[in-house]
């Protein structure tokens, strides 16, 4: 390096940098008053690249301004290349190391670019008179200066010996082939002031080159929950909250949610003074989110949050049916639950201001309140908790306890007990509060005959007139249809079935029946099958009324035989049943069977004697009778075997008598059926008050 001699009457502007090339640019006016003539050349820059290595930072190389004489106005550009490799990102300053005598700050201007750029500037001297005094300065013409773009620093340089920082912390991100930089300097004296001359002499020396800065701050990001706590390890809420620190702060987040191990995060957050927040939805299985942040020199950070397991959910919870008895009620409720799954169900009969509590993981659950007051109506209130603690909204349903109904036996034992003397005539007298006596195969039963107004039944969604008190106690049934107006084909549940298809053998006149045998019970007949259907699609085999109806005392399909008849399975001759002499020989009904013809099914068909006995005649006009329908329907009761034409007959109520039918013809079906004796009822048996079950 050169130092310039003359120092009177100028200001040498000496640098010692790190470069690659001096270039000049602008058009710059400053002045310099001086009482004496000076004179100079300009100098030419030369330098070598400075190269920063992943294992520090490493900078050589000169550049020399060799007698110049500067004046105010002067601009010169310094252009330095700094070459990075590795991988990893790096701090560094741009510096001036020297010594500056100048009394003006000096100021400089600095330019960054990714390629190499041909810039420079030319200074040309001037000076002119003013009076006794000659001003000195120049002009600077700069080219190409445009193409540097915006500047990234301006400041100046004061009188100092040392060290001057003119660009702090810069980054840059080498490759393995080596990343590429480009810092432009430029310098100007712009000295315009009327103290100029306080400059002369002075002179400003040093380098410009590249210092290692602070060690570069790899991403972090730190994740943290903020939840609602729930009960056994579950929440209720989840909000993973993440902070990111990188050396820049520009960066990009993506994040996954899984509830395996580890996800690749693929959605992008949505950031705001460097945290996020990701919302954990209800899930069955633990949940965490995955984080991965990528700054702009390609640093990555990666984590994942701590598990959780979420249910924010509230149960569901229905009562599905409930019943009572007259001190007790007992309702079934159905809960579900998504995520965690129900614990707990909740019961109250006080509309919620207390509660039982029963542990439970069943979807479905019966409960009994006991101790209750009969005729009474309670406000059940259920709930359903699952196992994050959240409990479901109350479920209420009013109920009433049965009141102190009587069963039918104690019913009727207020009734008057009538007398029919003669059944060979209809019977359609208004009974209303009377019954009538005779023996079953049970002991003494009470049956109600022609215009009752008090027998009516609702029971299992359908109405129902009494036919009779069993001797044991039981309450037996015939259908009427959905209501107490039903009349016609609605008082039938099928108004062309068939007894049995099968017709040419005696047996066939069974409601339940053995080919061969007279009192046999291994096949059902098609319209016991009819009648089976029924009852199972009716509802009435469901235990909220199943429970009520009896199956033992059975039904009776008396295949004894009439005097003077012997059975046989095809006979040569006609024979006749014992109904047939009871119905239509004597007009003599009788409500006795043997064990054997009694058929034990919870729904059967009224017999020809139970018709009778209720006032139908074996013949005759006998409309206005509780048991006349309008139409033809079949009894369980065998009437003959025709051997003429080989065909069974069974009786069946015709719409104005008695009529019997062979078996394969197509008639209607009224369902009988048998309540037990311990059966409570209320009302007073009336088509606008009928008996219902308690």
């Amino acid at each position: 390096m050169k130092v310039l001699e003359k120092f009177r009457n100028k200001k040498v502007f000496i640098l010692y940098l790190v470069g690659v090339l001096l270039l000049s640019t602008s058009v710059s006016f400053a002045y310099f008053v001086s009482r004496t003539n000076t004179s100079g050349e300009g100098g030419v820059a030369v330098g070598t690249t400075t190269t920063i290595k992943s294992e520090g930072i490493n900078a050589e190389g000169t550049i020399e301004f060799n007698n110049v004489d500067m004046y105010p106005g002067h601009i010169g550009i310094a252009g330095i290349k700094v070459t990075a490799t590795g991988t990893t990102p790096m701090i560094y300053n741009v510096v001036f190391n020297g010594t500056n005598t100048f009394t003006t700050p000096l100021n400089y201007t600095i330019y960054k670019t990714t390629t190499e750029i041909d810039v420079s500037y030319t200074c040309n001297k001037r000076e002119e008179r003013q009076g006794v005094n000659t001003i000195y300065y120049e002009e600077c013409t700069g080219n190409n200066i445009e193409q540097l773009g915006s500047a990234v620093k301006t400041g100046t340089i004061h009188t100092n010996e040392g060290k001057t920082t003119l660009l702090d912390s810069e980054i840059i991100l080498g490759t393995e082939e080596g990343e590429e930089v480009y810092y432009y300097v430029v310098m100007e004296f712009p000295n315009e002031e009327e103290n100029q001359n306080d400059d002369i002499g002075s002179s400003i020396s040093g380098n410009i080159t590249i210092e290692e800065g602070d060690e570069y701050k790899n991403p972090e990001v730190t994740l943290t929950g903020t939840i609602v706590s729930g009960n056994n390890g579950w929440v209720k809420s989840a909000s993973i909250n993440a902070n990111v620190e990188t050396q820049t702060g520009k960066y990009e987040a993506l994040y996954c949610t899984t509830t395996e191990d580890s996800c690749t995060p693929n959605t992008s957050a949505n950031i705001s003074d460097n945290t996020f927040s990701v919302t954990l939805n209800n899930n069955s299985s633990a949940q965490k989110i995955c984080v991965e942040v990528t700054d702009e020199y390609n640093q990555k950070a990666n984590g994942c949050s701590e598990v959780y397991k979420v249910d924010g959910e509230i149960p569901n919870v229905t009562i599905a049916s409930s019943s009572s008895t007259e001190n007790s009620i007992t309702v079934t409720v159905n809960g579900s639950d998504t995520h965690s799954g129900i614990v707990q169900y909740r019961f109250s009969n006080n509309g919620g201001s207390s509660y039982t509590e029963v542990s439970s993981t069943n979807n479905s659950y019966t409960y009994t309140f006991n101790g209750l007051n009969d005729g009474t109506t309670y406000t059940i209130a259920v709930q359903a908790i699952d196992e994050a603690g959240n409990t479901s909204s109350t479920v209420t349903r009013s109920v009433a306890t049965e009141k102190s109904g009587d069963t039918m036996q104690e019913i009727i034992a207020g009734y008057n007990i009538g007398n029919r003397g003669s059944f060979s005539s209809v019977y359609t007298t208004t009974t209303t509060n009377t019954v009538f006596q005779t023996t079953d195969w049970k002991g003494t039963s009470y049956y109600f005959a022609g215009a009752p107004t008090d027998n009516w039944v609702r029971f299992g969604g359908f109405y129902w007139r009494i036919v009779r008190v069993n001797g044991d106690g039981s309450v037996r049934l015939i259908y009427n249809g959905t209501s107490t107006t039903t009349t016609g084909t609605g008082t039938m549940i099928n108004s062309s079935q068939a007894f049995n298809s099968s017709y040419n053998r005696s047996e066939y006149v069974g409601l339940k029946y053995t080919s061969g045998q007279q009192h046999g019970q291994t096949e059902n007949s098609d319209i016991l099958i009819e009648l089976q259907s029924w009852y199972s699609s009716s509802g009435l085999s469901a235990n909220q009324y199943s429970q009520y109806i009896d199956t033992s005392v059975g039904f009776c399909s008396d295949r004894n035989m009439n005097s003077g008849s012997s059975w046989s399975s095809q006979p040569s001759s006609t024979i006749y049943y014992a109904a047939y002499g009871r119905i239509e020989q004597n007009q003599s009904p009788s409500l006795s069977c043997t064990s054997s013809d009694i058929i034990a099914e919870p729904v059967g068909l009224i017999t020809a004697d139970e018709a009778m006995f209720g006032g139908v005649p074996w013949s005759g006009n006998a409309t206005g009778n509780y048991l006349i329908n309008g139409q033809v329907y079949w009894t369980i009761s065998p009437s003959y075997f025709n051997a003429a034409d080989s065909h069974a007959y069974v009786f069946r109520v015709g719409s104005v008598g008695y009529l019997y039918g062979v078996v394969d013809g197509t008639r209607g079906v009224r369902p009988v059926i048998n309540l037990k004796a311990n059966t409570k009822f209320q009302g007073s048996g009336t088509t606008t008050d009928p008996y219902v079950v308690v």
